[in-house]
């Protein structure tokens, strides 16, 4: 079927909202299909089903005629109503040495998402998916967002060429991501300016950029409604809501807003931008105030810039000694037993550690200074590669295990006998909840993730 211009093409597509994929799947590509290959099959299904094009596997657009490539996508509808991309959206194959001789312009990346025709469909994981229903469709133009494109494409590319190629990480880059791309945890390729063999990898756009596009995009005129929530706040920022500069990364924004206060101290820092003393007593969270006022509380930042509504980011601050080491572990939000329904695949806390950039504000002791006297040294990013990944994955593995058996000496705590994984579990909340023992008891437990101290000091790398 072919299209001679994009109204054409947008007033067929209409018709496909409200249909299931069974309905459109003349060719019977989910007739036998297991559940796992369904799920691969439904773009096909609408190739072949609704637009009549033969399956192809071609650099080309799918709509070529129209320079239009078409892609089919799944959403989420939260308990709240607010809607989030089930995944990130694949584009194509990295090849490691190829990429090298590549220029942005010149890439098969550039034809697969500049211009694309996302057909949403709502997924349940009650159903089977040729009963998932498609619900909306959006035209996408990545010109708005080029600039980041570009930057992200000229990091993946940097790491190759230093002969990083297995040193990559969704974390590295804003939108674009080179997510993994591997049947088996075995399966490997081949990169130039090293011996090393990576696993294989895809350009691909990343969770919460999909959620944003999603959202921005579909929300306004979907048959589904979303809630929102709003915050109210006493504190005063310092930041002004009109930002004129353009920035391409989250950690570029953090350092632009805390870089005039580097070598200070806690303290001073308060108290210049506040105008207050502080002296008697010195807040225990005196580094979050810091950073709810220089860089924006964490509701706030979606409007800020509109790199933080589309990237997946966590800003946490660190003290480290003398020597730039982590003093303490990094912890994470509150674990759900939910969370371990899946394989850690389809997890959210895999595709949570693949795709979330941690931007780290670390201040330093000083002659062994306490809180409220450490200087603010340096701004990190810490990201996680495939080596990371599988040692994360034991931790994650091991918590299915003492869920399955409901045994609460299974769990990988330090006291357990798991002092050497890098990922670990440890009690978030008050002393008297007996967290470990009440861990069964409710989907919210009260322990989260620890990222070990010899996992940081690995990824800060501060020389001083």
């Amino acid at each position: 079927m072919k299209f001679n211009n994009i109204e054409e093409l947008v007033e067929y597509t209409s018709n496909i909202k409200g249909k299931t994929f069974e309905e459109i799947d003349s060719e019977g590509l989910l007739e036998n299909a297991s559940l796992r290959q369904q799920k691969g099959l439904l773009g096909h299904v609408v190739e072949t089903g609704f637009y009549k094009y033969p399956i192809n596997n071609d650099s080309k657009a799918d709509f070529e005629e129209l320079g239009i490539e078409l892609k089919v996508s799944g959403y989420v509808k939260n308990k709240n109503g607010s809607l989030r991309a089930k995944e990130r959206l694949v584009l194509s194959k990295i090849n490691f040495n190829e990429i090298i001789n590549e220029t942005f312009e010149s890439s098969h990346v550039l034809g697969k998402c500049e211009n694309m025709l996302i057909i949403w469909y709502e997924y349940d994981k009650e159903k089977e998916a040729k009963d998932f229903v498609i619900t909306d469709y959006q035209l996408y133009d990545m010109k708005p967002d080029k600039k980041i494109f570009e930057n992200d494409f000229k990091i993946i590319k940097g790491k190759v060429l230093e002969g990083r190629a297995h040193e990559l990480s969704e974390g590295d880059t804003s939108y674009l991501g080179a997510c993994t791309k591997a049947r088996t945890s075995a399966d490997r390729t081949t990169q130039p300016f090293s011996e090393i063999h990576p696993k294989p990898r895809a350009f691909s756009l990343k969770n919460a950029y999909m959620t944003s596009i999603l959202r921005e995009n579909v929300q306004n005129h979907s048959i589904i409604e979303i809630s929102s929530t709003s915050s109210s706040s006493k504190q005063t920022t310092l930041i002004p809501q009109d930002i004129k500069a353009e920035y391409k990364t989250v950690d570029e924004y953090v350092i632009d807003k805390l870089i005039s206060f580097f070598g200070k101290t806690q303290l001073r820092i308060l108290e210049e931008i506040t105008g207050k003393t502080y002296t008697e007593k010195i807040p225990k969270n005196i580094n979050k105030l810091i950073s709810n006022i220089l860089i924006g509380k964490d509701e706030e930042l979606p409007q800020i810039d509109k790199i933080f509504t589309k990237t997946s980011f966590v800003i946490k601050n660190l003290p480290i000694d003398k020597n730039g080491k982590a003093r303490e572990r990094m912890s994470f939000r509150t674990l759900q037993l939910s969370d371990f329904e899946d394989e850690w695949e389809d997890s959210f806390w895999k595709n949570y550690f693949e795709e979330t950039t941690i931007i780290t504000i670390c201040y330093q002791e000083v002659n062994g200074s306490k809180n409220g006297y450490r200087i603010l040294r340096d701004v990190k990013k810490i990201t996680f590669d495939e080596n990371d990944l599988d040692a994360f994955e034991k931790t994650f593995n091991q918590i299915k295990i003492a869920i399955e058996d409901h045994d609460v000496n299974l769990l990988p705590t330090a006291t357990n006998g798991f002092r050497n994984l890098e990922l670990q579990i440890a009690p978030k909340g008050n002393k008297g909840d007996d967290a470990y023992n009440n861990f069964f008891k409710q989907d919210k437990t009260k322990v989260c993730f620890m990222i070990s101290k010899g996992v940081l000091n690995k990824k800060l790398k501060i020389k001083y």
